[in-house]
């Protein structure tokens, strides 16, 4: 199974589950890691989808750099806002 068709099954799999819950079922109580490898996964896609923005606006490696580390460094705050995890502490992952 490819990269695509793994994702695909997934997301499919969470919206089926998600669709069919009742009340709170569909709570999955993600440990600190599967919550890091959707962070991973997200991570992943959003640099990719930034990285064709740049291009698109025909961006210098410099600015490329500086915008790639705002972004981590934007999704890390965000995550500890709303979860209290520190990214950038492994040992919360393993």
């Amino acid at each position: 199974m490819n990269q695509k068709e793994t994702m695909e099954l997934l997301a499919t799999e969470i919206l089926n589950i998600n669709a069919d819950a009742v009340g709170n079922v569909n709570k999955p109580n993600f440990s600190n890691r599967d919550f890091m490898n959707a962070v991973i996964i997200f991570q992943n896609a959003l640099m990719d989808k930034m990285y064709d923005n740049q291009n698109y606006d025909g961006m210098d490696i410099e600015n490329r750099y500086k915008m790639a580390e705002s972004c981590g460094l934007d999704l890390r705050k965000f995550i500890q806002t709303y979860t209290g995890l520190d990214t950038h502490n492994i040992e919360n992952f393993i």
